[in-house]
């Protein structure tokens, strides 16, 4: 089995996905009431933002806390050099994976 690690624009790309306005699971799981999601295009230090202003929005602790964790590691990647920036993206974009099990065992 041949699998192929996703790089780093790669893994931006897809904690944006789950960020975006339109079709995000986190701003859907957050309702209306709840922060913004991002518009494409938008880069790491907006990603990292956003996932911490969904993590003290009103939604389920279990995933607060992964989101929580996610942008810790997201804010990270910003601050660290290009040895480190690939795994605290990974560890962001982990998290997010995570938070979303914890979202789909919450909602039936």
């Amino acid at each position: 089995m041949n699998e192929q690690r996703l790089t780093a624009l790669e893994l931006v790309d897809e904690l944006r996905s789950s960020l975006d306005a339109n079709t995000g699971w986190i701003p859907a799981l957050s309702g209306t009431a709840g922060p913004n999601g991002l518009c494409a295009g938008a880069g790491l230090t907006d990603v990292a933002a956003a996932l911490r202003d969904f993590a003290a929005a009103d939604i389920p602790a279990s995933v607060a806390r992964q989101l929580e964790r996610a942008a810790e590691s997201a804010a990270s990647a910003l601050a660290g050099d290009d040895s480190s920036t690939y795994g605290h993206l990974g560890t962001a974009y982990a998290y997010v994976l995570q938070a979303r099990r914890a979202a789909a065992e919450i909602t039936p």
